[in-house]
This record gives structure tokens, sequence and C-alpha cells, in this order.
């Protein structure tokens, strides 16, 4: 099931990706291809920014 997470001031992508998933192989691309416009976004992220994890096959 996806989940939805909010960031704190100073969050990477590459952390929570790795936090969530437990490995980065092909997180990263998959929540950047989920979150139009989150590429966009400033790193690191602001406080406030919502992320949609999307569940992966492992």
């Amino acid at each position: 099931m996806a989940k939805t997470c909010t960031t704190s001031e100073g969050d990477l992508l590459d952390t929570l990706c790795q936090h969530y998933y437990g490995h980065l192989a092909g997180t990263v691309e998959a929540v950047l291809d989920t979150n139009q416009g989150l590429a966009d976004e400033a790193q690191p992220f602001r406080a406030g920014v919502r992320i949609l994890l999307p569940e992966l096959s492992m």
C-alpha cells in the first residue's frame, strides 16, 4: 500500500527512500515518477512537502 510522508526541514529524497524501502535500487526514480514536480523541489527539502511513496514490487 502506498504511503504519504510529509518532509521535515532538511530531509533528502534518497534518505527518505532508504528509510521507507530499506534500499535505494530504483526507489528514488519510482518516487519521482509518482510525484509530478517533486524533482523541481530544492533539496534538502523544506518542511511540509508531501510525498507519495508508492508500493514497489520486490
